[in-house]
């Protein structure tokens, strides 16, 4: 955990911090295709949402 917590001190020292994580988020590009995935499943029901994910 020690590595990975100083690999992420990166975004606290020069970006606005991890108390901005939704901001972060979308800078995040190689996430870009899991997380439209993820928001557009949530954006329907939850019959849509568990057909999406399942």
């Amino acid at each position: 955990a020690q590595t990975q917590i100083h690999a992420l001190s990166n975004y606290n020292k020069f970006y606005t911090g991890f108390h901005a994580f939704i901001q972060q988020r979308d800078r995040i590009w190689y996430n870009s295709v899991p997380r439209s995935f993820f928001d557009d499943a949530m954006s329907g029901g939850p019959f849509e949402f568990m057909i999406a994910i399942g």
